[in-house]
């Protein structure tokens, strides 16, 4: 078979089975080197020997030099919990300055009821996509000036990951309706979180973000919900420019222009206002 394609062996012998039960036991679904030989009792050449036995045999997925993932022994690769994903992509970035993201930062802000099936994850460093136990981790350059708003959050009841908070994801996505699934879906996030909007954060974000095409897509989008007050409206509405920016980047460039909020509107604001319900 090519590269990691090879099948997972049905049964363990008893070492490796030990170490698997009390490493899930002891809630270490991502684990070194060190961690396994606290278990063992063995020296580290020997220990590493049946980690790697292991990750041959697709029981672990090698994540970095010296730590490993548990691939759960009912799920298998494609079952494993999204929740546990954005702890594997902290492992992965190690020291890296990094905040989950774009869709992936919606689900954590319990903004989508969609299934996000890609892991999206800003990151002060260029790094690579790369696939883990069969799902995409997507990093996305941020430069060190444009690194803020972001919060901790649990993943998972034992682990927090640093996410983009609410204000900071709305424009996130309203820059990059691309990796939101649709400035709709963002819309869609807005309002299912529209008790917690924090107005003046959001001023303050978009100024300091100064992304003018996203301050505008999310006044656009306060005013098709009936959100926001007056002045939030009124400041978002400043964010112009000589042009007009499409309303949702991802849709073909037509429609009808909005000289209030300098947007195209490609998307009837009616299916903005009814997606919310779907």
């Amino acid at each position: 078979m090519k590269g990691n394609a090879a099948v997972r062996t049905p049964t363990l012998g008893p070492n490796s089975a030990d170490l698997l039960v009390r490493l899930s036991s002891a809630d270490k679904g991502v684990f070194s080197i060190e961690d396994a030989q606290a278990i063992t009792g063995w020296g580290y050449h020997r220990t590493a020997d049946l980690v790697r036995k292991l990750a041959r045999t697709r029981w672990l997925v090698r994540l970095v030099p010296g730590k490993y993932l548990i691939i759960p022994l009912e799920a298998g690769l494609e079952g494993f919990p999204m929740s546990d994903r954005y702890v594997i992509a902290r492992e992965v970035l190690g020291s890296v300055p990094y905040y989950i993201s774009h869709y992936s930062a919606m689900e954590l802000q319990q903004m989508t009821t969609q299934p996000v099936n890609t892991v999206f994850v800003i990151v002060r460093r260029q790094r690579r996509s790369r696939m883990i136990a069969s799902v995409e981790y997507r990093f996305v350059y941020a430069s060190p000036g444009s690194f803020w708003g972001w919060e901790e959050i649990w993943a998972t009841p034992q682990e927090q990951v640093q996410v983009s908070d609410l204000e900071r994801t709305l424009l996130d996505g309203a820059a990059r309706p691309d990796l939101c699934g649709g400035i709709g879906e963002v819309g869609r996030g807005l309002w299912l979180r529209r008790d917690d909007l924090d107005e003046a954060r959001l001023l303050e974000y978009a100024k300091r973000l100064d992304h003018k095409a996203a301050a505008r897509r999310i006044g656009f989008l306060l005013k098709t919900h009936d959100l926001g007050r007056p002045e939030t409206l009124r400041i978002l509405k400043d964010f112009g420019k000589a042009g007009y920016d499409p309303l949702d980047p991802t849709l073909p460039d037509e429609g009808p222009h909005d000289p209030d909020w300098r947007l195209r509107i490609n998307l009837d604001p009616e299916e903005l206002k009814a997606s919310v319900w779907t």
